[in-house]
């Protein structure tokens, strides 16, 4: 079991205009995130477009993202898929990269119990000879990761650690409060506008999204937090919590949330020059210009 603490950035997978990975653009931001001091990098999560992703595309992602880490952090790599079968299946062929950890959401499209839940880790950790954290995202699969169950996962040590983007505080502080000290588990929040809270509550790590936008205010947040630099610490979740606000602009212009979320990403990765497109995975509409310069002012209003 190990522990994985800072800044995780959920990297956004760049595509070609036909649907293709793009390699260089992918590298490019590994670097960016690199430089910018991250203690480690998220590949294929819901940042990744990883639901979206065939195996030959996903396995091009790990490719490029273990050659540019180049061990110089720890990497995660989400095993996406709605049954426990093909999560092991994703798991036996995504560890034969240099990957340090699997990230795992519950089972989703059909409708499980906690046991079943329980059984789905259960069996998935017996199948991965990395660490296994479980991801609790309900607004992509459907359903919350009971705190109960998490926390007897983590007790047991079938997981080792967890990434919560639940949005549900009190119920990520609790499992904190049950688990207590530690030194072998992970607890991560996928809270942006959260971020200084969870860590003042014990959070290990965040696993940003808009990070790969802007890593290094999060790197910033982070060695605040640890110097105990308060006023820096709650500058900087100002700035961190506006930037987040253009995650919500594309629903303005009729664009569903993912597309929203992850075209406001990639048109600010493409506007910098990270990306050479700003293309989004199919079915999920293309961001709208008018939706662009309005991310452009939110940029601008705070110096960015």
């Amino acid at each position: 079991m190990t522990t994985f603490t800072g800044i995780i950035t959920p990297l956004c997978t760049p595509l070609d205009a036909g649907g293709s990975v793009d390699k260089r653009s992918l590298e490019r931001l590994v670097n960016r995130q690199l430089d910018a001091g991250v203690q480690g990098v998220f590949a294929l999560g819901s940042s990744g477009e990883a639901i979206y992703l065939n195996d030959r595309s996903r396995a091009q992602v790990l490719d490029v993202v273990v050659s540019t880490v180049a061990g110089a952090v720890p990497i995660f790599a989400g095993a996406v898929a709605g049954s426990t079968a093909r999560v092991v299946e994703q798991v036996r062929w995504i560890t034969g990269f240099a990957v340090d950890a699997i990230v795992v959401t519950p089972p989703f499209y059909a409708v499980v119990s906690d046991s079943e839940i329980t059984t789905h880790y259960e069996t998935v950790a017996g199948f991965s000879p990395v660490p296994v954290i479980a991801y609790d995202v309900p607004g992509n699969v459907g359903r919350k990761l009971a705190a109960d169950v998490t926390i007897d996962l983590l007790r047991r040590k079938v997981i080792s650690g967890l990434k919560d983007t639940s949005g549900e505080l009190p119920e990520f502080f609790r499992i904190l409060e049950a688990i207590g000290d530690r030194s072998d588990s992970s607890m991560m929040t996928g809270s942006d506008r959260e971020a200084a809270t969870c860590l003042a509550a014990g959070a290990d790590g965040i696993v940003p999204g808009i990070g790969n936008v802007c890593p290094d205010l999060f790197v910033d947040l982070y060695a605040a937090h640890l110097e105990g630099d308060f006023a820096a610490v709650e500058r900087l979740q100002e700035l961190i919590t506006h930037m987040a606000t253009v995650f919500s602009v594309g629903r303005k212009y009729g664009l569903g949330r993912h597309a929203s979320e992850l075209g406001a990403l990639k048109f600010l990765l493409h506007r910098d020059a990270t990306f050479d497109t700003p293309f989004v995975s199919v079915p999920l509409s293309q961001y709208p210009v008018a939706a662009g310069v309005e991310l452009v002012s939110i940029l601008q209003a705070i110096g960015r």
